[in-house]
């Protein structure tokens, strides 16, 4: 009984290797859907922009409709970015913004009794463009994402009354948004009392702080300080409007990846997807037109405006496996190395199904 037993189970796991061997796959896979890489909602997906749309993904860029360069996404700025309002026309891209923006920061006067978003410097001593604050709220409202933050820094001297008609009006033009008002320290408790976050006037431990005006100059920005045990301040958010790429790349030296391409000798073609790839890491992605022009002259424009000197690079030798001979110690594993760096790796996700 012994024996015909192990020869019965021996007779069963070979049916069973057998069976594992065999492909039991169909022949013929299909996708369920599309696969494609996913792009930042303010990104473009006009077939114009598709090559320089994947080209700047690997820049941590991205264009807009309007053909505008901006960061992927806010993280890359290291510090929260707000748009600052100063007129009911904005940009393409706010309304696709979730990506980009945090929310919105506007800077409010009372004239004649009325509440007006006012374009003034950081000390309210010129005050330019003027806007009612309800025609601001109403243009911008339909726009926003649920999440955004309103950011309003009132003009300097209000008294208690003031602040809380303004804070109350703000309350009901922005409906369900988390507000947060600049104002001295005087005023702290009657914001808290209001429900509103207050952030100072100036420089705190205990509060964050809109920053002095020399530190704000560039790009028409603000910038939303904290400052630790050691006194040493830091960037949570910028306010910009005129330039949100020069001012996260001010804000973080590192937000533009390194080129992935680089100039082995004088193109025959410069256009706007091969600027993207080759560009160094302080250009100014938004002058592609003029930059095109100077990389013919050696040349590229930084983000400071200076035109600075393209170093092409020496021509990599592109395969060291040659200068090997097949006696050499590191002859097979330079060759095994190669065949490794040949084997394309796919790490999207795909949805399958049968096909029948």
């Amino acid at each position: 009984m012994s024996l015909l037993r192990t020869i019965g189970l021996y007779g069963l796991l070979i049916f069973l290797l057998w069976g594992c061997a065999v492909d039991k796959r169909p022949d013929q896979y299909t996708s369920a859907m599309t696969v494609s890489s996913s792009l930042s909602a303010h990104a473009s997906h006009f077939s114009q922009y598709s090559e320089l749309q994947k080209a700047l993904k690997y820049r941590n860029l991205s264009v807009t409709d309007a053909g505008q360069i901006l960061p992927i996404n806010q993280s890359v700025c290291n510090a929260a970015l707000f748009y600052r309002i100063t007129q009911t026309t904005l940009p393409q891209y706010i309304g696709k913004h979730q990506d980009l923006l945090s929310g919105f920061y506007i800077d409010v006067a009372q004239v004649n009794r009325n509440w007006l978003v006012v374009d003034t410097d950081n000390d309210f001593s010129t005050i330019g463009n003027q806007q009612e604050l309800t025609k601001v709220a109403a243009s911008l409202m339909p726009k926003m994402m649920r999440q955004d933050v309103i950011i309003i820094r009132p003009v300097p001297g209000l008294d208690s009354a003031s602040l809380i008609d303004l804070a109350q009006t703000a309350k009901t033009l922005f409906l369900g948004h988390r507000l947060q008002f600049i104002v001295d320290k005087q005023h702290f408790a009657l914001m808290n009392n209001l429900v509103v976050e207050p952030l100072s006037t100036a420089a705190s431990q205990s509060h964050a702080f809109i920053a002095a005006t020399e530190q704000t100059s560039d790009a028409r920005k603000r910038m939303i300080m904290t400052m630790d045990s050691f006194d040493v301040a830091d960037a949570t958010a910028i306010v910009v409007d005129a330039q949100p790429l020069i001012a996260c790349m001010q804000a973080n030296k590192h937000a533009i990846l390194s080129p992935t391409q680089k100039v082995t000798a004088a193109p025959l073609k410069v256009d706007t997807v091969l600027l993207a790839s080759i560009l160094p890491t302080d250009a100014d992605f938004n002058r592609l037109a003029e930059q095109q022009q100077l990389l013919s002259e050696g040349k590229y424009l930084s983000i400071n405006n200076q035109q600075l000197s393209y170093h092409v690079g020496n021509k990599p030798l592109s395969n060291r496996c040659s200068l090997l001979k097949k006696g050499d110690e590191d002859y097979q594993y330079c060759i095994d190395r190669q065949q490794d760096g040949d084997t394309v790796i796919t790490t999207q996700k795909y949805i399958m199904k049968i096909q029948k």
